[in-house]
């Protein structure tokens, strides 16, 4: 969407508006020679960026109804009734407006919001994630149907005479009958023969996109819209791996980099804002189409209020759903080049779609914030950590997998944390899938979508993971409840989705593979290092970020034993640390080390460190009393002066362990001054956690590091954990 602005803009500046007024310029910006292949160039960008959009699309989410439908169906109808009420009485009295059919569909176009230009704009925003983007892209699919039909019988009634709009109806109905029996079958034949694992053979790809040009070409000929074509073509094609994603991840780049800014900076090439003369005929063409605008605002907010949204959030909405896009400019642009609309009459609606488009930006961009909630919890406070889960209720924990290979730490972490039958443990398993060759992210439910079958490629290994999941279940030695999802999102909006299932769960706990380790791609490690980080500063409950340096022993839970060490030098993070170092305490297959490091300073402690320091003897103290009698328990106090001192404790501290436990901030100044943080390598451990992560120490054994949720730090008013995080560079 910025591409679009920026770059009609820039077109409009170097067009006969300004540039192009003088002669030299002119010579050179609008060659004759080269104008065809430009044009040719521009109108291959918008064939093949329709193409691309409609593969992203789902068809399955137009069957999504309920609060999508109560909040998209209004907007369109009082919009389109506004929009016409208003057009058609006052077309004659504007200057340069077609006669005849046009204006209805003129008004009727100038109310509709297009999926591909709203989607363009919130993965713009980075807003596709979030609770808002997903509730309008939804709301606005659900209508998309019934635009593309008025905008197809548009083509249909202009025609010259009945006979002719006849046949091009007939043509239309045939091309979209063999799209759809014949060529939808070739494409899932296609996946189907594609061996797992394996790309799709480039001839297929390329036949594909051949195949998009012939349709739009068919489609011109026979008189309807010439994106239709490629459109129809793009919605049979299966979406997501392996054939949807080949096909972006191999013409993406080329086409939005490429011929899409060629088209967009033609369009504003051949628009003259010099030629808007009739002052009258501007001024009442964007009063209708202004107050088309705010009446999809009025209604779209009020049925957001009815739906129980928020104001604030319904307002949002409305904006979202008045976004202008790709598919508006290239129906202006063709009916400036069948001369259906004067210069004059084209620039005022490109203008029209600029200046609504900054506006909606802005707005979206300077107000809403993705990790905000649409309405509060139903089900009390949303922060949680561990030390709230009483030990007769059930401990629920969210793990987040990439791949396999994390399986087996996981399971021995979730039968390490002491599963009973007075506190149970639910684990949510997350598969983690980077968003490719779709639009919009979704998190399916594992049962659910193991029944689909367009998913299909995805459902072997998904099914590998989360059956690895059911079989620990069934032979753990306490009861754990498995609930597996598959997440299917841009790593840069990964952590919206799962702090939506933390906060409408309220799960204490999430682990989160660190990303630097053997068995993760190096392609995706920093989109994975940044969506750790995301977690840290957004989540409402306890992160812990585990480090995988080596695999525990079997994982047979008739036999199992595990060797535990935690770091506690004080602070809230070594506090959940110390916490869930308590709960595993209490299976009787482990052996807990716990290191109580305390930091002898000269001197008066200020107010927070004070406060801290109480919290911190109180939590040791109840520690120590839930474990006495404990012969799994050692426990070790230990006196330092200062920072290097520390620091040779914990690497004379290793042992055999399996893994060891610390928090990422600590309540101690010299843990969080500036000159410390430069020795700090990945922020996102901490001081001591980065430390413990290095192969110095113990060489290949995992470490968990926690962080209590920053609003619990920021509630009991700690500025700690926020200075910490700001030297380190994480916020």
């Amino acid at each position: 969407m910025f591409l679009l602005a920026g770059l009609v803009q820039a077109g409009v500046i170097l067009g006969p508006s300004l540039f192009a007024t003088i002669p030299v310029m002119k010579e050179k910006l609008a060659n004759q020679k080269d104008s065809p292949l430009w044009a040719t160039m521009g109108i291959m960008g918008i064939i093949f960026s329709i193409f691309l959009t409609a593969i992203k699309l789902d068809v399955c989410m137009m069957k999504r109804t309920g609060l999508s439908l109560k909040i998209g169906a209004p907007g369109f109808i009082f919009t389109l009734a506004v929009s016409l009420g208003l057009g058609i009485p006052l077309a004659s009295s504007i200057p340069g407006m077609p006669g005849g059919i046009l204006p209805l569909f003129l008004f009727t176009i100038l109310s509709f919001s297009f999926s591909p230009g709203v989607a363009q704009a919130l993965d713009d925003l980075n807003l596709m994630n979030s609770e808002l983007g997903q509730l309008a892209m939804f709301s606005v699919l659900l209508v998309e149907i019934i635009q593309w039909l008025i905008s197809t019988a548009q083509d249909i009634a202009t025609k010259d005479n009945v006979s002719h709009g006849a046949l091009t109806f007939l043509s239309v109905v045939i091309m979209a009958l063999v799209i759809i029996f014949a060529i939808r079958p070739l494409m899932v034949w296609i996946v189907k023969s594609t061996p797992e694992g394996q790309e799709v053979k480039e001839v297929y790809v390329v036949a594909i996109l051949l195949g998009a040009l012939i349709l739009a070409f068919v489609s011109d000929a026979i008189g309807c819209f010439f994106i239709l074509g490629p459109f129809l073509l793009g919605l049979v094609i299966p979406d997501g791996p392996p054939l949807g994603a080949a096909i972006i991840a191999k013409t993406e780049f080329l086409v939005s980099e490429c011929l899409l800014p060629i088209f967009f900076l033609r369009i504003g090439f051949f628009s003259d804002i010099l030629t808007i003369s009739n002052r009258k005929s501007f001024t009442t063409l964007q009063a209708i189409i202004g107050a088309a605008y705010l009446a999809k605002l009025f209604t779209v907010t009020v049925a957001a209020l009815c739906c129980k949204i928020s104001l604030r959030n319904g307002l949002l909405l409305g904006v979202m759903m008045n976004i202008r896009g790709i598919i508006e400019v290239v129906i202006f642009s063709r009916w400036r080049h069948t001369e259906v609309l004067d210069d004059q009459f084209y620039t005022q609606l490109l203008l029209s779609v600029l200046i609504m488009n900054m506006i909606s930006t802005s707005l979206l961009h300077f107000t809403y914030r993705a990790h905000l909630r649409l309405g509060p919890s139903l089900k009390g406070p949303r922060i949680k950590n561990i030390q709230s889960v009483q030990r007769n209720y059930p401990f629920d924990i969210l793990c987040c997998i990439h791949n396999e290979q994390t399986i087996r730490n996981l399971t021995s972490i979730l039968e390490a944390s002491n599963p009973t039958e007075e506190s149970p443990i639910c684990a949510y398993i997350i598969q983690a899938v980077e968003l490719v060759g779709r639009a919009i992210p979704v998190l399916v439910p594992y049962k659910k979508k193991k029944k689909g079958k367009k998913c299909s490629r995805l459902n072997s290994l998904t099914h590998q993971l989360m059956q690895a999941f059911k079989n620990y279940s069934e032979n753990s030695r306490g009861p754990v409840l498995i609930e597996s999802f598959t997440m299917i999102a841009p790593y840069k909006l990964m952590h919206e989705t799962i702090c939506r299932l933390v906060d409408d769960n309220h799960v204490p706990l999430v682990i989160l593979p660190f990303h630097d380790n053997p068995w993760i791609c190096n392609t995706v490690t920093t989109a994975i290092r940044q969506f750790n980080k995301n977690m840290l500063r957004y989540s409402s409950s306890t992160v812990g970020i585990l480090v995988e340096r080596g695999f525990p022993g079997p994982v047979t839970m008739s036999h199992f034993s595990y060797n535990v060490a935690a770091f506690f030098i004080g602070g809230p993070d070594d506090r959940e640390a110390l916490a869930l170092a308590a709960r595993m305490l209490g299976n009787q297959n482990l052996a807990v080390t716990i290191y109580r490091i305390r930091i002898m300073h000269q001197g008066n402690y200020n107010e927070d460190e004070e406060n801290e320091a109480r919290l911190d003897d109180a939590m040791v103290d109840e520690f120590k009393l839930s474990s006495i009698g404990n012969d799994c328990l050692k426990w070790r106090d230990i006196e330092v002066e200062d920072t290097e001192q520390l620091m040779d404790v914990i690497m004379d501290s290793q042992g055999d362990y399996d893994l060891v436990m610390v928090g990422r901030r600590h309540a101690d100044n010299s843990l969080r001054d500036e000159e410390m943080s430069k020795f700090v390598h990945y922020a996102e451990l901490g001081m001591i956690g980065d430390m413990l992560a290095s192969s110095d120490f113990c060489g290949m054994v995992n470490v968990l590091v926690l962080q209590e949720s920053t609003e619990l730090s920021r509630n009991y008013g700690s500025t700690h954990g926020r200075d910490f995080s700001q030297n380190l560079g994480l916020n």
